[in-house]
């Protein structure tokens, strides 16, 4: 049945007033107190979230312009090729400007400010250029920057046990940094999951405050720590009781490397890895492991390198 004309006026009657009843609730619930509420918690929304914008990506800047001013006096240079076919690490290390205990002059201004410095490392195309620490643990630089400041980001550090004395009889180095989403600290050394990057960038340079040094890639692997997300691998050894078994540890480190590398080990080599969360599953590590570049030791080609087809996994 079609409605009149007074049925129609009476069905707008009654919308426009709930109309006016809503406008009126919604003025009731917006008191003084409610709008300081309101105002005090849109204040705090954006505190915050200009907090973790800073945190996130303005603190690693100012960081990053703080260790260029330590980069300049320090004089790091990019791993180089191995000029004229030949890496001629031991000779570039007695041109070195020494201190009267030994450690390199270049490292002086950055070790004023911070005794714990022990080298620097450095990767062509990465953001990875940062000096290395240590301490009497391996937890303290976790969250402590270089300025000795309590830092999410920390600082790369030389794990406790090695020894960058040039008479150490360390055989494994490991450098932990963690694997921030923003790109910085160790987060780049997944750029070597690609076998090309690899090829264009196989060398890492580590320098410790005694002696300069270049390090060439041959495993990049994963590792676990905790038998709930696989079988641990113990990569963190430092200590060998003979050549034996640190070839065969090596050999570990190779069967679980994603990439097939011709570069080789031998016994009297001191071998570096790099370790940072992998992401991939929880408590996955990625490790890079390299070895020392020998004296007068010939350029090394790795065109040749490809993407293992069944590396070992966690």
């Amino acid at each position: 049945m079609a409605k009149t004309n007074e049925e129609y006026d009476l069905f707008e009657l009654e919308e426009e007033l709930n109309a006016k009843a809503n406008k009126k609730k919604y003025k009731r619930k917006m008191d003084p107190v409610s709008k300081v509420i309101l105002f005090i918690s849109v204040i705090v929304f954006l505190g915050s979230g200009g907090y973790l914008v800073y945190k996130y990506f303005g603190e690693p800047y100012l960081e990053q312009l703080e260790l260029a001013s330590y980069k300049k006096d320090y004089q790091s240079e990019d791993p180089s090729t191995a000029e004229d076919g030949v890496w001629n690490n031991d000779e570039k290390n007695k041109e070195e400007e020494r201190l009267e205990d030994g450690t390199l002059a270049s490292f002086q201004t950055i070790r004023e400010l911070n005794s714990d410095v022990v080298g620097w490392i450095n990767i062509s195309n990465t953001l990875i250029d940062y000096p290395v620490v240590q301490t009497k643990d391996n937890s303290y630089y976790l969250r402590h920057n270089i300025n000795k400041e309590y830092n999410y980001s920390g600082c790369p550090f030389l794990d406790y046990r090695n020894s960058v004395k040039p008479d150490s009889d360390t055989r494994n180095f490991i450098i932990y940094g963690h694997h921030r989403r923003n790109g910085t600290m160790f987060a780049q050394l997944k750029k070597y999951n690609d076998v090309d990057f690899y090829k264009e960038n196989p060398v890492i340079r580590f320098d410790t405050i005694y002696n300069r040094s270049e390090w060439i890639i041959f495993s990049n692997f994963r590792a676990t720590t905790t038998w709930a997300s696989g079988t641990p691998f113990n990569y963190i050894q430092t200590d060998f009781k003979d050549d034996a078994e640190f070839l065969k540890f090596v050999d570990e480190l190779k069967k679980r490397s994603l990439i097939t590398t011709p570069v080789d080990v031998r016994a009297d080599d001191k071998i570096l890895l790099l370790s940072t969360c992998s992401y991939e599953k929880s408590h996955w590590r990625m490790v890079i492991a390299a070895r020392r570049v020998r004296d007068d030791e010939s350029k090394i080609d790795v065109s040749k390198s490809y993407k293992a087809t069944n590396p070992l996994m966690p």
